[in-house]
């Protein structure tokens, strides 16, 4: 009887760490093509810790606020219930809007204070007659009529950077044009290249067009719904993530929407 319990409990245990392991594969995997998380703690905060092996000292508190983001980079090493994160540094002095190229903080998060941007609820996605624009609605609210619903629009149009100023490295790479780092491009700008022309929003009571820091130079964006999706933790606080560029200019970037108006963006360089 007790060699039958025996095995009945390493059967229940083994069973346990299959399922886990399949969990923790498929948790990984779902968050490979959309790295991005953000805070949706209700107290306006997460902690940010060390591994363990520092005793889980607590290095930063991610006053990012209810709503801001963060790269999601693995599980927290021996660890279920956390995973590590990296994020940017926050300017001393705010400002209306910055463009974050590098993360150069991280450490490890609870993972019940986070949600993953491409889990939140979606909005609808659609194209203009002119299919040169992309448009994002939100339909989660059935009760809200169509023409009050908030709304996200991409413009993409053929580009006019040949008639720019360009910088190339020593590789012959273009890095900058008109003095602005480029992406989406390697040594030469192609015939059919577009570009971001300009992204709008378009909410009740509030609206505006994301400044031209947040969409400049952003190269051959996609028009797969594959690879762009608009999703909101609420009203206050949406985002808009693309997956652009092909082969060694493929690049992943994401822009927080904060009462209807650009704040930050979260941009990176991810060849296929």
């Amino acid at each position: 009887m007790k060699i039958k319990i025996f095995m009945m409990v390493s059967e229940s245990k083994t069973l346990y760490i299959f399922l886990f392991s399949i969990f923790s594969l498929v948790f990984v995997n779902g968050q490979n093509k959309v790295p991005f998380g953000v805070v949706k703690a209700q107290e306006g905060y997460a902690m940010v810790r060390v591994h363990k092996d520092d005793y889980r000292k607590i290095i930063d508190k991610i006053r990012m606020k209810t709503g801001d983001v963060f790269v999601y980079v693995k599980p927290a090493p021996g660890e279920t219930e956390w995973i590590w994160i990296q994020y940017p540094e926050k300017p001393e002095i705010e400002k209306p809007f910055v463009r974050y190229d590098s993360l150069n903080k991280e450490g490890m998060v609870n993972k019940e204070r986070i949600a993953f941007i491409d889990q939140l609820p979606k909005f609808t996605p659609s194209k203009s007659k002119n299919g040169k624009s992309l448009i994002f609605t939100d339909d989660t609210n059935p009760k809200i009529p169509g023409n009050q619903r908030t709304k996200v629009i991409i413009d993409i149009y053929p580009s006019y950077a040949k008639i720019k100023k360009q910088e190339k490295d020593a590789d012959g790479n273009i890095i900058t044009i008109d003095k602005v780092k480029s992406w989406g491009v390697g040594k030469e700008l192609p015939e059919d290249l577009t570009e971001i022309k300009s992204i709008r929003v378009q909410q009740p009571g509030r609206g505006s067009v994301f400044v031209r820091d947040a969409v400049k130079n952003m190269f051959q964006p996609t028009m797969d719904f594959n690879n762009i999706a608009v999703t909101a933790l609420d009203n206050d606080h949406i985002f808009l993530y693309m997956i652009n560029g092909s082969g060694e200019n493929r690049y992943t970037t994401l822009w927080t929407i904060k009462e209807g108006r650009a704040v930050s963006q979260i941009i990176f360089k991810n060849p296929e």
